[in-house]
This record gives C-alpha cells, structure tokens and sequence, in this order.
C-alpha cells in the first residue's frame, strides 16, 4: 500500500476511535488530504476536490458556527470531482443515467422536505444548491465507473444523515455513520480514479 494510503487509513481509523469517545480532534483532515497527494499525478482536479473536501472537514469541526463555510468548502470539492469524474462515452446507458437522476431528484426531495422548516436564511439557498452539486457529482461518477459510482452514493448517505442529525433531530451514532461513510466514499472515489 503506498505511504499515503496506508497515511489515510490510519488517520481514518485513528479519528474514527476519538469518534468512538466523544471527541474531535484535527486529524480528521487529514485522510482527504493524503488521498489528495495520492491523486496528484493521475488527476489534479481530484486532488483539488480532496483538498477543499479536508477544508470542509476542519470547518465542520465547529459545525455550530462554521457549517455554512464547510458547506462552502465541500460544494467546491464536489465541483472539482464532477471535473475529476465525468466520462464520455459513460460507463452507464442513458436509460440507467436518466433512471439514477430521477431517482437522486427524488432523495433530494425527501430529505429537503424534512430540513425545510428548519432552514433559514441563506441556508434556504445554499443546501439545496449543494444537494444539486453532490447529485451532479453522482452523474459524473457514474459515467466514470461502478467503483466511483458506489464511493459517490456513499457520500450522499453521509451528507443526508449529516444534514438530517444537525438540522432535524440528533440521530444516534451519527457522527460515527457520518465520518466512516465519508472515508469510505472519498477511499472509493480515489480508488477508482487511480485505477
């Protein structure tokens, strides 16, 4: 395993144990940032993404005060990946793009119909923009390949539970299904651009 993968998972694991006791700490930046240093030389936009997705991660650790900057910071990663991962020909039919589409439409839907009374102010704009830059980054992981589209889909489960624990009600475990669903999407992600 190269040393800034064995890096990422160690750091992985080791901010997944201070989870575990109820802390922060901010290491949690730093597997986005060993994964960005691995993508370098195969994809500089996917290296960007990563480093504003480790950006967003030492905001979000302050989620009560930087949320809307993280959120800032993670729409910029999300656009870099769309970059990183759009493909043509895709690797999926039209049929099956358009099918993932809708049903991304349809998640989005549900999840802002539960967050909406809770949103307020410029919040009002910026989650649903960012829920449309995350779909679109689906879109383009899908045209990349099965690997990417998993590691994309898996970021859309961290970032709904994420929404849903700081907006909506607090959901047992969440910082733990948040941040080990997050390291598995951008080790997926990054696996499959380097393949």
């Amino acid at each position: 395993m190269p040393l800034p993968w064995s890096l990422a998972a160690g750091a992985a694991a080791f901010y997944l144990a201070l989870v575990g006791a109820g802390r922060k700490h901010p290491v949690k930046v730093l597997p986005a940032l060993c994964l960005a240093i691995s993508a370098w030389p195969v994809s500089p936009l996917a290296s960007a993404g990563l480093v504003f997705c480790a950006l967003g991660d030492g905001l979000l650790l302050d989620k009560e005060r930087r949320f809307l900057h993280g959120l800032a910071a993670f729409l910029a990663g999300h656009l870099f990946l769309v970059g990183a991962l759009v493909r043509s020909p895709p690797s999926l039919a039209v049929p099956a793009l358009a099918g993932l589409a809708a049903v991304l439409l349809l998640v989005i839907g549900l999840v802002l119909r539960v967050l909406w009374s809770r949103l307020h102010g410029v919040l009002r704009a910026a989650v649903p923009v960012y829920a449309l830059v995350l779909a679109a980054m689906v879109m383009a992981a899908a045209t990349h390949s099965a690997m990417a589209l998993t590691g994309a889909v898996i970021f859309v489960v961290s970032d709904a539970v994420l929404a849903l624990n700081h907006f909506a009600r607090r959901l047992p475990a969440a910082e733990m299904v948040v941040m080990t669903t997050y390291y598995t999407a951008i080790l997926a992600i990054t696996a499959a651009l380097l393949a």
